[in-house]
């Protein structure tokens, strides 16, 4: 499948800005994007749509990216789980590992990389059938 047919992503982050330009960029690739700002939010979303990715932050209100991961695959859900946040540190990148995230960009990032991410998640995830 490629983004002309409409891979849904949720975006999950507490920063709106920070939505509104990565939402920007994903649907400027053929994208659906949905959003919420953290991940209760996020997991009242999920009740209502299935989106093939989450893109999420680590540090937010309510309820925190790797908690929000951790429930996803306590309920068994394996949506792919991308972390995007500025918490770089090795602990850091440890504990959303550990905590069933599926890969991890750091703010600031380059567009050209995360996109390349995306791409590559869906497809290990989601292999076409000529792969």
């Amino acid at each position: 499948m490629s983004p002309e047919n409409k891979w849904t992503i949720l975006l999950v982050d507490d920063e709106p800005i920070v939505l509104k330009l990565v939402a920007a960029r994903l649907k400027s690739q053929g994208y659906r994007v949905l959003t919420a700002l953290n991940g209760q939010l996020a997991g009242e979303l999920m009740q209502k749509e299935k989106p093939h990715l989450i893109v999420c932050d680590v540090v937010m209100p309510v309820m925190d990216g790797p908690t929000f991961c951790r429930q996803l695959r306590s309920k068994g859900d394996h949506t792919p789980f991308l972390i995007l946040t500025a918490k770089g540190q090795p602990n850091d990148i440890v504990e959303v590992l550990s905590a069933g995230a599926d890969d991890y960009v750091v703010k600031p990032f380059d567009a050209g990389e995360f996109l390349a991410r995306v791409k590559a998640i869906l497809r290990r995830f989601y292999p076409s059938p000529s792969n």
